[in-house]
Parts: C-alpha cells; sequence; structure tokens
C-alpha cells in the first residue's frame, strides 16, 4: 500500500496485518522508509514518492493486490496518483484499490472532488482490474468542529439543511483492508459511510449532549463562513478555510446524504457512531 506512513496508512497496515497472518507478506511504501516505525513481522517497507515518477517501479514489483491511498497534495494529486496507477500496471499489480470520497462528480463543489474524479476515471480506464473506495468524510476531524462549537455556544456552518453520515478513519482502514486481503469486489465502486446522516441541528444537539451544555446551530452564507475562517490569512490556513467551505456546499448540495451498511457487510462489524468517536475524544480534539 501506498502511504503507509499516514494515519490512515497505519491503520490499514495495522488491520491487514492481522487479517494476513503469517506466511503472507505486506509490502509497506511511503516518501520517507527510513523514518517509517512501527512495522509489522513479515513486512517490506520500500520508498514510493509520487511527485518523484522514478521511485514508483520498484515500490509496486512483485505485488498482487495494492491500495493507492489518496494523498494530501490536493492540487497535484491527480497527477501523481495517476503515475502509481501506471507503475502499478507495469510491475503487474492484478487488482488496484483506490481511497476516494462520495460522489466526487463533476458538479460536486469540494475542492477536492475533482483530484479524486480524475484518478477514478484513469483508474476505471485503465484495462486493471480496480475496486474504488469512496469514504464520507472523518467522523475525526467532526472533533474540531465539536470544540469549536461548545467553546462558542454556537455551530456556525454553510451546510444549509444538508446532512452528512461521518466515519472514522479506523473504519475505512477496516473495510480497504478487507478487501485488501479478502480480494473480490473487481470493479465495483464502493460507498463507505457512518451509521446515521447528521444535518446541522442534529450535529449541535449531539454536541450540546456530549459536551454538557447548548449548542445553537447558525446559518451563514459561503462569504460569511469563509471570513470567519481566516480568508485573508495565507498558506495552509487559508487552503483550509477554502476546503471547509467547499465541503460545506458540498453537504448542502446533498452529495454526501447516504448511509449504507457496506462496512458492515465488509468487515463484519458497523462503524462507530460518530457520538462513540466524539465521546473518547471527550469532546475536544486533545
Amino acid at each position: 500500500m501506498t502511504g503507509a506512513s499516514g494515519h490512515l496508512g497505519r491503520a490499514v497496515a495495522k488491520h491487514a496485518a492481522a487479517a494476513l497472518g503469517t506466511g503472507r507478506h505486506l509490502v509497506l511504501a511511503t516518501r520517507t522508509p527510513a523514518a517509517f516505525t512501527g512495522a509489522q513481522p513479515e513486512t517490506d517497507v520500500r520508498r514510493a514518492d509520487f511527485t518523484d515518477p522514478t521511485t514508483l517501479a520498484d515500490a509496486f514489483v512483485g505485488v498482487d493486490r495494492a491500495v493507492i491511498i489518496s494523498t494530501d497534495d490536493i492540487d497535484g494529486r491527480a497527477r501523481g496518483q495517476i503515475a502509481a496507477i501506471e507503475a502499478a500496471r507495469a510491475a503487474g499489480v492484478r487488482h488496484i484499490l483506490y481511497t476516494s470520497m462520495l460522489a466526487p462528480v463533476p458538479a460536486n463543489p469540494a475542492i477536492i472532488a475533482p483530484s479524486h474524479w480524475a484518478t477514478e476515471e484513469h483508474l476505471r480506464n485503465s484495462g486493471t482490474d480496480y475496486t474504488i473506495l469512496r469514504a464520507g468524510f472523518y467522523a475525526d476531524f467532526q472533533v474540531f468542529e465539536a470544540a469549536a462549537a461548545l467553546a462558542s455556544g454556537t455551530l456556525v456552518h454553510n451546510r444549509g439543511d444538508g446532512r452528512c453520515a461521518y466515519l472514522a478513519r479506523d473504519d475505512i482502514a477496516r473495510a480497504a483492508a478487507a478487501v485488501l486481503v479478502g480480494g473480490g469486489h473487481e470493479g465495483e465502486t464502493l460507498d463507505l459511510t457512518g451509521t446515521e446522516a447528521f444535518d446541522a441541528p442534529a450535529l449541535a444537539r449531539l454536541y450540546s449532549e456530549i459536551g454538557g451544555h447548548e449548542v445553537t446551530p447558525q446559518v451563514v452564507s459561503d462569504d460569511a463562513m469563509l471570513g470567519l475562517l481566516g480568508a485573508g490569512s495565507e498558506g495552509h490556513n487559508q487552503y483550509g478555510a477554502r476546503l471547509t467551505v467547499s465541503i460545506g456546499q458540498a453537504i448542502r448540495g446533498g452529495f454526501c446524504d447516504l448511509v449504507t451498511d457496506t462496512v458492515a457487510q465488509l468487515t463484519g462489524r458497523a462503524p462507530d457512531p460518530l457520538g462513540a468517536v466524539l465521546a473518547r475524544s471527550g469532546g475536544s480534539p486533545g
């Protein structure tokens, strides 16, 4: 798998290694193999940097099935991920999995959608067996929103009446590991979601319950939301503000209003409810 030293990659590696047992080999690919710690027995750590195509050919040698975990370089990741798909094909990988997002169609306003769509389209037309894992937005990230809402007493949002079924990162990892190790699902696009879709009032009620005091939802315009998040800032903060606003637009547009039992079907266990994820954190990101 690529991206093995990231949060999702490490989780997939943990679940895949547990499922593989002895006698089967797991290849972990990362930009910084020297810094990679915690490798399981019977694993091979290799360098794979999507911005350096010369590292990709060797990364997939001897690999039968591979999972390409989407990178955090939103502007450039489609190019790098497509290069990784081609390198995997050239190395003889028979089945490629890709971690995508729900409904990354051209109409989706989320700024992460186009790179996912381009990668999906290339994979679908690659001639290689594939499985696309379209995951809902991370429940883990709602911890930060819940903490801010509890601190201010207000859940400020631009979601409108839209709903989203948030999914814990570890549940995405369990599903990916199940397909990677178990095989099957060739040519399928699987939607991975949480167990319940929340609109903003439902989120506010949940945050109130977890935090012990009232949170009131307040809908604002996209421009107002961008301003509140720091429209004039530079670098990561500005990119984060644009991303957050576009995710709100996607939720408002109905692109995330989906609940499936795919995680349970793949792994034998339902994903953790959003409330459980928040309760484990104590309602704060720390």
